[in-house]
């Protein structure tokens, strides 16, 4: 459970997460340990974190805005907004990969908007530093996973760039990258994608971005870029508005 609350030493507003005893060794230490060590402007701050009755708590920056779930409900995001959120979840993304960890569960549920329009990256309760991120149970939404998460293949940051790749699809296609009418349908999707290039699928995406995305949702992970920041400079020398 999220609640709104005052910090009673700044006056400010924070959120509380209050987290139920049998998640202390797992969400709240993994949420605790990553944000320690992750500060940027665009992954959510750790204010203060311990335990309490029934369990635990986090308190984190208050965001007043909207997840990109909710934000992308009714419409696909316009190119120009769809830009900004590549960059700054990139950047985001790159800070938690040199900080040393994995989000693994990213998703448009975990990318929230602020009142002034950056987007920051949040929920860290699956995050592990990178040399313990091997592949243990499934974590995450069927949508948004790798196909290493599938299997017993090792996670890397090119995982990450994998569910990240996923939910920008979903931010400016409106619809799954991967879906189905049930979950061995999902999963088959990712692991035996469509041959058909993403520049000649529906809805018809910009050309030179479409070709951006396909290497970021590539099956193999050697075939995605190597970091996020590489991701990100790639970016930059698309042309967005060039349409097929």
């Amino acid at each position: 459970m999220v609640h709104r609350a005052r910090d009673r030493r700044s006056g400010g507003i924070v959120a509380v997460k209050l987290l139920p005893e049998s998640c202390i060794e797992t969400a709240w230490k993994r949420e605790t340990a990553a944000l320690t060590q992750i500060q940027h402007d665009h992954v959510i701050q750790l204010h203060e974190s311990g335990l309490c009755e029934g369990g635990a708590y986090v308190a984190l920056e208050w965001l007043s805005g909207a997840d990109l779930s909710s934000v992308i409900s009714r419409h696909p995001l316009p190119i120009s907004e769809f830009s900004r959120l590549v960059k700054q979840s990139l950047i985001a993304l790159s800070a938690v990969h040199q900080a040393g960890y994995l989000h693994r569960d990213i998703k448009p549920e975990n990318l929230m908007q602020s009142t002034s329009g950056d987007w920051k990256l949040i929920d860290f309760g699956e995050a592990r530093p990178l040399l313990e991120a091997t592949q243990q149970a499934m974590i995450g939404s069927i949508y948004f996973m790798a196909p290493e998460q599938f299997g017993q293949a090792p996670l890397t940051p090119r995982t990450d760039l994998y569910s990240l790749g996923c939910t920008f699809y979903r931010a400016v296609a409106g619809r799954y990258l991967h879906d189905g009418d049930t979950t061995p349908q999902v999963i088959a999707s990712h692991l035996h994608p469509s041959p058909i290039p993403l520049q000649d699928q529906p809805p018809r995406l910009p050309t030179q971005l479409a070709q951006w995305l396909q290497t970021l949702v590539s099956r193999q992970p050697s075939s995605r870029p190597i970091s996020a920041q590489w991701a990100l400079e790639q970016f930059d020398t698309i042309n967005i508005n060039a349409h097929s």
